[in-house]
């Protein structure tokens, strides 16, 4: 294909020379002595401008007073108290807790002052609770299990562990106590803490699951929870059935409650908080 070119218009015919034109030369004498100065001279240097304001920083939030320190301290430790979680002979270890939240008691108050049902379980957890991965074994899982069962003189046997699916990570077993047998099958610690309970039942004692916001579990001992309050608080996150009343989980419509991370019923997780 051939190339196109655009060619500019000669205003003159084809062989006649264009006329050269010359601007009229203005005597020296006739231009001003200003203007010859200022065509001389430096050009004025433009007006400084004023840089524009940086961004002001954020003001910080002065760190708790005393006074504040202690009085969320004892709220949140009331709070638990009247929900079952604890006596109030706990309060000044409650209180040492606190202080060894990351960052101290001021940290803790920031945080229960900004979302109190997270600091609140996070502080239960690593004073009451016990975690379990979710690769979790459960003979060393059932040594924490007896552990806090001592306490009410009861200890739990588990007999004939057995694989049923690796792929699936489903595995059985017997548990014993007090003459009371049951076999359970799991997955994960919450399944298998779902048979402890059952023998627990006539006890009047469970382990309840408290938030753990992550891939881990996290369960502490309970003397006949009381789950209407469980459910209503904003202090605590407890995921059990009887506090499954925030919602529905999109994935398979089972109950849930309004600050969990997952589904109990099909594992769907929700986000991190």
């Amino acid at each position: 294909m051939p190339f196109k070119f655009w060619k500019k218009e000669k205003k003159e015919e084809k062989g006649e020379a264009p006329e050269a034109k010359t601007e009229p030369k203005v005597p020296e004498a006739a231009v001003p002595a200003e203007t010859k100065a200022e065509a001389t001279s430096e050009p004025a240097p433009a007006p400084a401008t004023e840089p524009a304001p940086a961004d002001a920083p954020k003001p910080v939030a002065p760190p708790a007073a005393p006074q504040d320190v202690d009085a969320v301290v004892a709220q949140a430790h009331a709070g638990l108290v009247d929900l079952g979680l604890t006596i109030p002979a706990t309060k000044a270890v409650f209180g040492k807790r606190a202080a060894g939240f990351p960052g101290g008691a001021p940290a803790f108050v920031e945080a229960f002052r900004a979302t109190p049902y997270r600091a609140t379980t996070q502080l239960l957890v690593d004073w009451l609770g016990f975690r379990a991965p979710l690769d979790f074994e459960p003979e060393a899982f059932l040594k924490d299990i007896n552990l806090r069962l001592s306490s009410f003189k009861l200890a739990i046997r588990m007999t004939d562990l057995t694989w049923l699916d690796q792929e699936l990570s489903l595995r059985k077993a017997r548990l014993s106590l007090d003459g009371q047998e049951k076999v359970v099958r799991f997955k994960d610690a919450r399944d298998f803490m779902k048979g402890i309970d059952e023998l627990l039942a006539s006890k009047k004692i469970a382990f309840v699951e408290l938030e753990t916001w992550s891939s881990t579990f996290a369960f502490m001992l309970v003397r006949d929870p009381r789950w209407d309050k469980l459910a209503s608080t904003d202090l605590v996150v407890v995921k059990a059935a009887q506090t499954a009343v925030g919602g529905e989980c999109g994935e398979c419509g089972a109950p849930v409650g309004p600050y969990w991370h997952d589904c109990l019923s099909c594992g769907a997780v929700f986000g991190t908080d």
